[in-house]
């Protein structure tokens, strides 16, 4: 049986005090953050509104512009989604609606365009089955 004052008699044993002590204290400090800070800060609304600088609109979880069987344009502002809209039904391809989609995104969301941000593409070749 190790005594518990001899763990203090070394350089080794205060050494792994220490850790143990600063692991203790970083495992309570996560668990405290975690607890507070994923508790929901807001009360509870029917309405979600969502703006920015140059459109606001209520979220209810209906769309707006319909439920297309075979292909769909989703972009952060609605006349970007007019746009790459417009291309495909003027016989455009996916990646000429979706080019057009980004780039008017770029100019009235260009906080969102940044590294990293703003364009998630899937592409399905029918003919070819394959994504």
């Amino acid at each position: 049986m190790v005594h518990i004052l001899g763990l203090f008699s070394t350089k080794r044993g205060k050494i792994t005090v220490a850790l143990v002590a600063a692991s203790i204290l970083v495992v309570s400090g996560v668990i405290i953050g975690l607890v507070f800070g994923l508790r929901k800060s807001f009360p509870d609304t029917d309405e979600t509104v969502c703006g920015s600088s140059h459109e606001t609109y209520v979220i209810n979880g209906s769309s707006i512009l319909g439920k297309y069987p075979r292909a769909a344009v989703a972009v952060d502002n609605i006349e970007c989604s007019r746009i790459g809209r417009g291309i495909l039904e003027k016989n455009g391809s996916t990646m000429d609606a979706a080019l057009a989609a980004a780039i008017c995104n770029g100019v009235l969301n260009a906080h969102s365009m940044g590294i990293g941000g703003g364009c998630v593409i899937t592409v399905y070749s029918k003919s070819e089955r394959f994504v």
